[in-house]
């Protein structure tokens, strides 16, 4: 699949964390400083963070860009999660709702091992402050500030809940688990479009298909206007099918041509290719919105907003952030 469709995913939590998130909130126990035999430093008078370090393993780097671990004991395995804050950021608290770019680390307290870098991406990864990323990492981010460093000391049942015993960090049960997050910044987001549904678009308000030997090439957006990064999906149906619908859940086979508004050539197009085949649901959430209801055999034109395709952050090169898209589609097949 080409890469540039693909619903964006922070790495850590979604490959390795996701399956355990929505599970671990009801197993860890609330973080408690007075029981930690890890953290070496004074209370807060929540007794739910503290600002000092480790006496088992220490942390080098600045926030943001490095951390490298030095083992000197093993960390007993807690019976509640704690945690400490190492470093104490200037920033301002981070509130519910925000997503926070963060590096995280892992390692395996009991081998006294590292496990897991998210510095070795080169890019942090997108943490939403809500309750679906479970106790863990809720109390990590609880009353910090941007800019700090947080860790946590925590087991496999706390972290990945009913995938503890099979987990991707191949870490046993019974071992002790360090989890820093580096808590970097808020992330920007996207204007919430005015809903999420396909209105149905004149043609006069959309860029021209380009053609060529019948394949599109390209879009003309001569005397189109940039809309508003507000502005819902927009659907011109350029040509009518008389296959089936397609549903949200479907697996779909397309031809498609993406560009970004006034680009001199597309980002990504299958025409000159292959044909992709996906499910709906694993794509921007943009196609599901503009595909659902449309009928096998139809070629239509879709406008995007960042919202529902690479919001604030954008994709690569070829994708800059908060980017409104424009896709070609011609509906191949559908499962």
């Amino acid at each position: 699949m080409p890469r540039v469709l693909r619903r964006p995913a922070a790495a850590l939590c979604v490959v390795l964390l996701l399956p355990a998130l929505a599970a671990c909130g009801g197993d860890s126990g609330k973080a408690d400083d007075k029981d930690s035999k890890s953290a070496s430093a004074a209370e807060t008078s929540d007794g739910a963070s503290a600002t000092g370090e480790l006496s088992e393993v220490s942390f080098s780097g600045d926030v943001g860009e490095s951390i490298t671990a030095t083992w000197n004991s093993t960390v007993e395995t807690p019976e509640s999660t704690t945690v400490t804050t190492l470093v104490e950021g200037d920033g301002e608290v981070i509130a519910a709702g925000d997503t926070v770019n963060t590096y995280l680390w892992v390692g395996n307290g009991t081998t006294q091992k590292d496990v897991y870098s998210g510095y070795d991406s080169g890019s942090p990864e997108a943490i939403p402050n809500d309750e679906g990323i479970g106790e863990v990492f809720t109390t990590m981010l609880d009353g910090a500030t941007y800019g700090s460093r947080v860790v946590a000391v925590t087991t496999a049942d706390a972290l990945f809940g009913a995938n503890a015993a099979d987990n991707p960090l191949g870490v046993g049960v019974d071992d002790s688990l360090v989890v820093v997050a580096d808590l970097v910044e808020k992330q920007e987001v996207s204007p919430t479009p005015a809903d999420d549904s396909a209105h149905d678009a004149s043609p006069s308000t959309q860029p021209k298909v380009v053609e060529e030997k019948g394949s599109p090439t390209g879009l003309d957006f001569s005397g189109i206007a940039e809309p508003a990064l507000d502005t819902p999906v927009q659907r011109v149906v350029l040509k009518e099918g008389t296959g089936a619908a397609v549903k949200a859940s479907d697996t779909v086979t397309v031809n498609y041509l993406g560009a970004t508004y006034e680009a001199t050539s597309p980002f990504d197009e299958s025409y000159s290719g292959t044909p992709l085949t996906s499910a709906l649901s694993g794509l921007i959430q943009g196609w599901s919105i503009g595909l659902t209801g449309v009928k096998v055999g139809s070629r239509v034109l879709l406008q995007i907003p960042p919202a529902y395709g690479y919001g604030a952050e954008g994709s690569g090169a070829s994708i800059p952030g908060n980017a409104t898209l424009w896709f070609v589609i011609d509906v191949l097949e559908v499962k």
